[in-house]
């Protein structure tokens, strides 16, 4: 346990002062000003050895959140979709607790051959992709189901006596949320060190296609 912290359920002061004194941070743009609950993740911040944070500012200039996203998404799916994890902060150093919903994002077909969406239904069995032109668009067997997170606070607008009031049951909610929420954290911290411990970086060379315009004239 790192951020997961121990609170006792049985007594409302208790978890009043948990949900009162956890690390908060903003959810969208610091001028929204709205806070949800959160932890820092910046390398100081992360308890690591001198050798494991020298080696992890290497890993910071990678795609290394590829690796730990399946926390992410195992945390969003435990809850339904109501709540997921975001990366927040001039340089991602923040991780912060998001509302969340599922929804369908009106893609009607898709190609067979590029995986191209299109919000157009096939009239017949298939249909002309507009991106590779080949005859593959059919359509979806099932309405896609995409998630995304809001930018809503989440009780910004509570103070302990707005807590106290609050039922046994409710406020238990809450911290037990909380407290789930920061043992996700402490898996993506954990995920994050045995890359560290078990990985390195490297450098290679990778050619990427460009699109230039040109000059081509009629033969004479």
């Amino acid at each position: 346990m790192f951020f997961e912290k121990k609170v006792d359920l049985r007594s409302k002061r208790a978890m009043v002062d948990f949900l009162c004194g956890h690390y908060r941070y903003y959810t969208m743009n610091s001028w929204n000003r709205t806070t949800s609950y959160a932890n820092r993740i910046k390398i100081p911040y992360l308890g690591l050895t001198r050798e494991q944070a020298n080696r992890a500012y290497d890993i910071l200039d990678t795609d290394y959140w590829d690796e730990l996203q399946f926390v992410i998404d195992d945390f969003t799916s435990e809850m339904d979709g109501n709540y997921t994890i975001g990366v927040n902060g001039r340089s991602g150093g923040y991780l912060v607790l998001y509302r969340g919903e599922y929804y369908d994002p009106g893609y009607k077909s898709q190609c067979r051959a590029c995986g191209q969406l299109n919000y157009q239904a096939v009239s017949g069995e298939v249909g002309q992709c507009g991106r590779c032109r080949k005859t593959e668009r059919v359509n979806l067997a099932r309405p896609l189901r995409w998630h995304r997170a809001t930018g809503r606070g989440i009780d910004d607008d509570l103070d302990a006596d707005d807590l106290m009031d609050l039922s046994v049951s409710a406020l238990r909610d809450k911290v037990e949320l909380v407290c789930r929420f920061d043992r996700a954290c402490d898996e993506i911290r954990s995920a994050f060190i045995d890359l560290i411990d078990n990985c390195k970086v490297v450098e290679e060379t990778v050619m990427v296609p460009k699109t230039v315009r040109r000059i081509v004239c009629a033969a004479a």
